[in-house]
């Protein structure tokens, strides 16, 4: 028994020897991450590397700043390091545990004193800022937090000189219009190309992005930067990057605001007693005018003078005027003109407008291991529109991966998104159609033209529609017992009733993705296949309810209801092959690319209206009615390029970039597929010579040059072999009737080309005090050559115009952008400031160099382009003031009627007086 329990002693003793043998053999770190101000830096990651076996564990600190790794190798020497974005990465190499030690360590991280090593995106890679000789414009995540916007364009306004970024409408989830120092083209389109996450997008609009998930947005100015793009580089290019997981545990992020929007600005309008002395006058006006130019006519005539008065009857004037019914005074007018108080008085302005909400909610995670890293994101974003019944919502998704094996890297970058919207006619006349040819009227323009004398409602709830037959409704009785119609009053409708009762829902999807594997064949050589997609498709129903009266009739009567229904789907694809390499030998660094792509766009649509035979309004589509009209359409473009590009650096001092870039483009004619795209460029960091080493203002000056050639392919598909369209012919014959065919309306060029810019750029970066302040210059000149316009051909062609290459534009211009880091004990602040002047001139124009004209957005105004002038020169009559008198209408050139009118319209005192030209 002794024996037994000695065996069983000897047995745990060895157990507990053995147990605390391991124990001893293993050890564990702790710490906290801060940040200058001792303020615990929350997101920070923690990386070990075990010197030994290269093995390395990853943690990112939790939300109080600290850290625990447990499980270590006693006596194996680690390398430690703690990074976080924007803040420079701190290591502490060769840290020896000691058995059973719980070490504790404090990590203090600086922010980075520079923005030299941060990395730029350029075309087909990146680079380091200092080593960049283009002139780029970025934008990184941090700029774009805390900001309510909704579109990655937004996010650029003001921040990048050289780069204008303008709304054409207040519409939610509108496109914005970017524009890259100027605009080089006439009649080709003036939008940048857009590249997402690798992948050029053909579809402009990019609302569908979550401007949460971006990472970088590079914008490509010059033609050396752009000449990588080649035929598609004229416009400037955009670059937008996404963020990437990055290794250790998930790190949550969760963004959420809700805010309001309001109208910035009313135009100051008349109320409805102000309007009734206002329609008053002007009748009288409008009387007294027309008598007295039928009174001249009746002395010229030999006819007695007809004696008027301003008090004359509505029947009266009727008679003396030749029935002009706009010198009748509407019989609405009277109760305010005699001050009647309570009257009816709408501000048209406040009923169509509203404080309108705004929302975005969005959560991701990044996170992973040294062989696959992850970023995933959901987003809800809600803008309802200041206009009623109007609004934009998207909810889009991310998922990022980025993983490595062996000599592999491997990625996948997909998002699909999902918008609706509430669209309306704001913008257009208000006796105008939508973009569907609807006669919906113009919402903003409805409620600027619709009198205060209406009321939004009748009494009993319904829409009141009493403008639109206000003119056709006022019947009055002549002396002799007949019956004259209208009152001279403009259409309009309820601008409220249009907002709400109209339907114009649009539904679209979009999916961008790409798929990349890279394999490092030999040491320092890579090669990488990419395919990406962008899939888009978007249906359109909109419907217009009889309710809303035919225009411009008596007793408002229903309309016919009308419906449309449009669908578009394009699918844009791209496979490119790349094969980089990049050695670093002594003080000399060199990189270089040569690449393969091909990437094809389909399009196509179907469009389809019904404009009669509705039985109810309750049943809002395209099927409830006889469609009447419509349309379908597909079409194709495709490209193959080939791309190479040298980068080299000696001593990170003296720099060069040249690349080249052939496209051949299944949109231009036969004997000009293929277009040769250039670019060089150098730098000098003058910083890193001898003689100014030890500068202590400057901490880093760079001088640099550049000169390229890119492209512009932004025209219609097929114009370069000839159109067809279709035409009817009546045949005669005992039963005449239309037959159907076809026949060219554009005329083949197998001639016709890209157009062309070639841009040179010579600038500067410097950076001062440590860094603390930053200066860029760039000026540049550019000429576009080749422009595309439409010239006059000889008529026995069968046609009166031909596009073809020809033309020039020179834009040139100055960017300044100048920006400071400041600190002043636990506060931080940083601001920037940027400053661009472009200046546009038409060089050369078609044969004669003859103007080109298009009219303007209101009467006698016009946008004209002509040689010595920018693009689209604004030409309207300039106001100079009001002729006083009659004297100083007599004294200054003025408008005078023609014969046979005895002066009815002729300037008069009170007329707009216009600067003679």
């Amino acid at each position: 028994m002794l024996r037994n329990f000695t065996k069983h002693l000897l047995l745990c003793l060895l157990i507990v020897s053995v147990t605390a043998t391991a124990w001893a053999q293993t050890s564990e770190i702790t710490g906290i991450v801060k940040d200058e101000t001792g303020a615990p830096l929350i997101g920070a990651s923690i990386v070990l590397l075990n010197t030994k076996t290269n093995e390395k564990k990853g943690i990112m600190v939790n939300p109080d700043g600290k850290f625990q790794i447990t499980g270590l190798s006693a006596g194996v020497p680690y390398n430690i390091s703690a990074s976080f974005i924007g803040y420079t990465t701190k290591t502490i190499e060769n840290y020896l545990l000691k058995a059973g030690e719980q070490a504790t360590l404090l990590i203090q991280l600086n922010p980075a004193a520079s923005s030299l090593t941060d990395v730029v995106v350029v075309g087909y890679g990146s680079q380091k800022k200092k080593d960049v000789t283009t002139a780029i414009a970025s934008i990184k995540a941090s700029d774009l937090e805390n900001q309510p916007i909704n579109n990655a364009a937004e996010a650029m306004v003001g921040k990048m000189a050289g780069v204008q970024v303008s709304q054409g409408s207040g519409t939610p989830g509108g496109a914005l219009s970017i524009k890259v120092r100027g605009v080089g083209t006439i009649t080709a389109g003036s939008n940048p190309l857009y590249v997402i996450d690798g992948v050029p997008i053909s579809n402009d609009n990019i609302n569908t992005i979550n401007t949460n998930d971006i990472a970088s947005i590079e914008v490509l100015k010059d033609a050396s930067s752009a000449a990588i793009y080649g035929s598609r580089g004229s416009n400037g290019v955009v670059l937008i990057t996404t963020k990437q997981g990055k290794t250790g545990v998930a790190a949550i992020s969760v963004n959420s605001y809700t805010g309001w929007q309001s109208l910035a600005h009313k135009i100051d309008m008349m109320d409805a007693y102000q309007y009734a002395q206002m329609t008053l006058e002007s009748r009288n006006n409008t009387y007294a005018d027309a008598m007295d130019a039928i009174n001249r006519r009746n002395a010229a005539t030999g006819l007695p003078r007809i004696n008027y008065n301003i008090n004359d009857s509505n029947a009266q004037r009727l008679v003396n005027s030749g029935n002009n019914t706009s010198a009748v005074i509407p019989t609405e007018i009277l109760p305010y003109l005699n001050g009647q108080q309570g009257l009816t008085n709408t501000d048209w302005q406040d009923e169509i407008f509203r404080t309108a909400k705004i929302q975005n909610h969005s959560i991701s995670a990044a996170g992973g291991s040294e062989t696959m890293k992850y970023y995933a994101s959901l987003e809800y974003f809600d803008q309802d529109g200041i206009i009623l019944n109007s609004g934009f919502k998207r909810y889009s998704g991310r998922l990022n991966l980025d993983g490595k094996k062996g000599i592999f890297r491997y990625g996948v970058n997909i998002t699909p998104s999902l918008i609706k919207e509430k669209r309306l006619n704001a913008n257009g006349a208000y006796n105008a159609g939508n973009a569907n040819g609807l006669n919906t009227g113009g919402i903003v323009a409805s409620a600027l033209h619709y009198s205060p004398l209406w009321p939004v409602y009748n009494a009993d709830g319904s829409y009141s529609f009493a403008q639109n037959s206000w003119s056709p409704g006022q019947v009055t009785t002549l002396p002799n017992g007949s019956t004259i119609t209208g009152n001279g009053e403009t259409q309009a409708w309820n601008p409220v009733a249009l907002a709400m009762l109209q339907k114009d829902d649009v539904g679209s999807n979009r999916l961008t993705g790409s798929t990349f594997v890279e394999a490092e064949i030999i040491k320092d050589l890579k090669y990488k296949i990419q395919l990406g997609v962008d899939i888009f498709s978007s249906a359109e129903d909109t419907f217009r309810p009889s309710i809303i009266p035919l225009s411009n009739t008596a007793g408002n009567p229903l309309s016919d209801a009308q419906a449309s229904s449009r669908t578009i789907r394009e699918t844009n694809w791209l496979l490119e092959h790349t094969l980089n390499y990049t050695k670093t030998f002594g003080d000399h660094n060199l990189s270089a690319l040569l690449g393969w792509s091909n990437q094809k766009d389909d399009l196509s649509g179907n469009y389809a209206v019904a404009t009669r035979g509705f039985i109810s309004d309750q049943i809002e589509y395209l099927s409830a009615g006889l469609v009447t009209n419509g349309t379908s359409t597909r079409q194709q473009w495709s490209l193959a390029s080939g791309i190479a590009r040298v980068q080299y650096s000696y001593k990170s001092k003296y720099l060069f970039t040249g690349s080249v870039r052939a496209d051949g483009s299944s949109r231009f004619g036969s004997n000009n597929k293929w277009g040769y795209f250039p670019s060089a460029s150098v730098g000098w960091r003058l910083s890193e010579e001898e003689f100014l080493k030890n500068a202590k203002a400057i901490s880093d000056l760079k001088i640099r040059a550049s000169l390229g050639q890119t492209g512009n392919f932004n025209i219609p598909n097929y114009l370069a072999q000839g159109a067809m369209t279709n035409y009817g012919y009546i045949f005669g014959g005992g039963t005449p009737g239309v037959v159907n065919g076809a026949a060219p309306f554009a005329q083949p060029n197998d001639d016709l080309s890209w157009e062309k810019t070639t841009q040179l750029n010579v600038g500067f970066d410097a950076a001062f005090f440590n860094n603390k302040l930053t200066l860029s210059v760039d000026a540049y000149n550019s000429n576009t050559t080749d422009l595309l316009l439409n010239v006059p051909v000889p008529l026995t062609t069968g046609f009166s115009t031909e596009l073809k290459n020809i033309g020039k534009v020179n834009n040139r211009g100055i960017d300044i952008n100048l920006g400071t880091q400041q600190q002043f004990g636990a506060v931080k602040w940083t601001a920037s400031a940027n400053f661009s002047k472009n200046k546009n001139k038409v060089v050369e124009l078609g044969p004669g160099n003859a103007d080109i004209i298009s009219t303007g957005s209101v009467a006698n105004a016009y946008f004209l382009t002509r040689v010595g002038e920018p693009i689209g020169s604004y030409y309207l009559p300039v106001v100079l003031g009001v002729f006083a008198n009659q004297a100083e209408v007599n004294a200054y050139p003025h408008y005078l009627d023609t014969q046979g009118n005895y002066d009815l319209n002729t300037s008069k005192p009170g007329d707009f007086k216009f600067k003679d030209g």
